[in-house]
């Protein structure tokens, strides 16, 4: 077992003062930087908000997402990506994939970001999910700012495909801020 009650307890109280204190600091973060340069992102949201599943594993539960970008593209296009999500009822979830970064406006600070990436699910007590190795198709929408700081949101699905005895998938919102480095 990766992670067990007695050795990691997850509190959503603790982490959003540690968050928060992360957001003003990095807020006013002003480095001269490229709107392609690789970032950090930190989110909170709500995983399996529309309740799939079969009961009774199909809550909503709160969760903490990170994840970095890389500032490199493949193709000129495609920008490497990694994360991880945790929620408060022990269920984690660590991918990689690739997103392809669109920018809209008079001054390009309308981003959607749609990702594709693969993973390793751990269950907790919610979405049984039927297979460690899961799929994620999501899609952000930011705003970015001057110092190139984004904010903004993502909803994503994760599924394993039906490559596992089932497949209920699950699908998450989260609150995102973007910091480049």
């Amino acid at each position: 077992m990766l992670f067990s009650d007695t050795t990691f307890r997850f509190s959503m109280k603790n982490f959003i003062k540690i968050s928060f204190l992360t957001f003003v600091s990095l807020f006013f973060y002003n480095q001269a930087v490229s709107k392609d340069s690789a970032r950090f992102s930190v989110g909170l949201g709500q995983f399996n908000f529309m309740e799939d599943g079969t009961p009774p594993h199909k809550n909503q539960s709160q969760m903490i997402n990170l994840e970095v970008h890389s500032g490199k593209k493949l193709f000129s296009l495609i920008k490497p990506f990694a994360g991880f999500l945790g929620t408060n009822e022990n269920t984690y979830y660590a991918y990689g994939g690739f997103a392809i970064d669109g920018y809209y406006g008079k001054k390009k600070n309308f981003i959607l970001s749609p990702a594709l990436a693969c993973g390793y699910y751990k269950d907790g007590r919610e979405i049984k999910a039927g297979n460690p190795m899961e799929f994620y198709i999501g899609i952000d929408a930011f705003y970015r700012f001057k110092n190139n700081v984004r904010l903004g949101f993502g909803i994503f699905h994760i599924s394993n495909a039906d490559s596992g005895y089932r497949n209920p998938g699950s699908e998450t919102l989260v609150l995102k801020y973007q910091v480049p480095f």
